[in-house]
């Protein structure tokens, strides 16, 4: 019988892994806000000039995304 009770190990891994991503994000932030200067990035044929907080935030982004899909799809194997 379920009591309601989120005492555990489990709900101990998950505040912690909430903790560690509240960090993650916090020093993320902290460093795009930190480099705002304009910046060159070649892409291959295109040189593009954006301020570098826009091209970190962009990088972030799909950093997230790419983890996102990645634990989905560990997820739907092991069920």
């Amino acid at each position: 019988m379920s009591t309601g009770d989120e005492s555990g190990p489990k709900s101990g891994r998950g505040l912690r892994r909430l903790i560690t991503a509240a960090v993650i994000i916090a020093l993320a932030v902290w460093f795009v806000l930190a480099n705002t200067e304009e910046v060159g990035v070649k892409l291959w044929v295109v040189k593009v000039e954006t301020p570098m907080w826009i091209m970190l935030t962009a990088v972030f982004a799909a950093g997230w995304a790419v983890g996102a899909l990645l634990r989905r799809r560990s997820t739907k194997k092991r069920a």
